[in-house]
């Protein structure tokens, strides 16, 4: 009986001596999961319409973009620009949504900001 103990506290040892090693071995193989940061801002909205935008894109994290104009159409260039019309005779807030995206782990971020444009003259 104390040889079936010995023997089974041995290889209970030895198991739980290789689950460690092999963890260990595996934490140092995960890297940190830095998650995507859309950000920007833009230039160019000083003046009345039509004013043409320029967004510049400080996100980080990502490698992929796309941006959407208040009017649905989009651009996947890293900082487009965007002409913006205004025949209201009032100011108009325009709705612009950048999505940062990491294509390697499929992670995405938003960020929106309205714009201001002056009308027409």
């Amino acid at each position: 009986m104390n040889k079936i103990l010995s023997l089974f506290a041995i290889c209970s040892i030895i198991l739980v001596s290789s689950c460690t090693k092999v963890d260990e071995e595996d934490q140092k193989n995960v890297g940190t999961l830095t998650l995507p940061a859309a950000s920007f801002y833009y230039t160019g909205n000083e003046g009345p319409a039509p004013a043409t935008v320029t967004f510049h894109n400080t996100s980080e994290y990502s490698d992929q973009y796309k941006w959407t104009f208040h009017n649905g159409s989009t651009s996947n260039e890293f900082e487009p620009s965007f002409t913006y019309h205004n025949n209201t005779g009032e100011d108009k807030t325009f709705l612009v949504t950048l999505t940062a995206t990491d294509t390697y782990t499929g992670e995405t971020n938003t960020r929106s900001k309205s714009i201001l444009i002056l009308p027409s003259n």
